[in-house]
């Protein structure tokens, strides 16, 4: 004598069969004509530009997140979900903030395919009357962000949103930014006299009760997708919260 299967049980198989199947479209028409910009584990789309970076900034940052028992962390321009995903492997809950609706829709299925439920995507672009929606979290990731924050809002603005993003950072702190390979239109200030030492200062003045960690030089991509490398920093809390 078979058992007959609940009608809504099997509904749901073909919800997810179907759900599958439109996710797997997307993700190919999300990735043209480029590919995808970050490795992310469980996405059949092999093409992945910053493969090479994004694996070497993690391995520079792995060791600072286990030396401070990090447990929750933001990554605020998490493009398609890298970090996130690698920091939820590590069991560090995390949210993955992102303004570009394809990264999110690519992001979202790549933590659903990871089968990871310590995981949000948030998407939401930074900005003066958004910042506050941030939460508090031990680990704060700001990685090719910053000089699209000067671009779009200008020095000032930017420079105000890095202060409160770093109000919310509980430990730790990673950062980097294009640095004078971006064309002058990014209106990014003179780095001298290096990038490595302009940005180390710029982090110590405006991340209060911090202490700046150079982290190496990663590689990356220009404006115009030439590769180049950028400095990686750590700016960690000199008294935990």
């Amino acid at each position: 004598m078979h058992q007959r299967i609940p009608a809504g049980r099997v509904l749901h198989r073909v919800r997810l069969v179907v759900d599958d199947a439109i996710d797997s479209i997307r993700l190919r028409l999300d990735s043209l004509p480029d590919g995808v910009y970050q490795p992310v584990p469980g996405l059949p789309v092999r093409k992945a530009k910053r493969a090479v970076g994004s694996a070497s900034r993690w391995a520079a940052m792995e060791p600072v997140i286990e030396e401070l028992s990090v447990k929750t962390a933001l990554d605020v321009g998490a493009n398609v979900g890298y970090f996130p995903i690698q920091l939820a492997r590590r069991r560090v809950a995390a949210i993955a903030l992102e303004s570009e609706p394809k990264y999110v829709r690519t992001m979202t299925t790549a933590v659903r395919r990871n089968r990871l439920t310590n995981v949000a995507v948030m998407e939401l672009e930074l900005r003066p009357d958004t910042v506050n929606l941030l939460p508090a979290t031990d680990c704060t990731l700001v990685l090719s962000l910053w000089h699209h924050l000067v671009r779009g809002q200008g020095l000032e603005i930017a420079t105000a949103l890095l202060r409160e993003v770093w109000t919310r950072t509980g430990k730790v702190m990673f950062f980097d930014s294009g640095e004078d390979e971006m064309p002058q239109e990014f209106g990014l200030p003179a780095m001298a006299p290096t990038p490595d030492v302009w940005l180390g200062e710029y982090l110590l003045a405006n991340c209060s009760g911090g202490r700046v960690k150079h982290l190496g030089r990663h590689r990356a991509f220009d404006a115009t997708g030439r590769p180049t490398d950028r400095a990686l920093f750590a700016v960690i809390r000199e008294q935990p919260r």
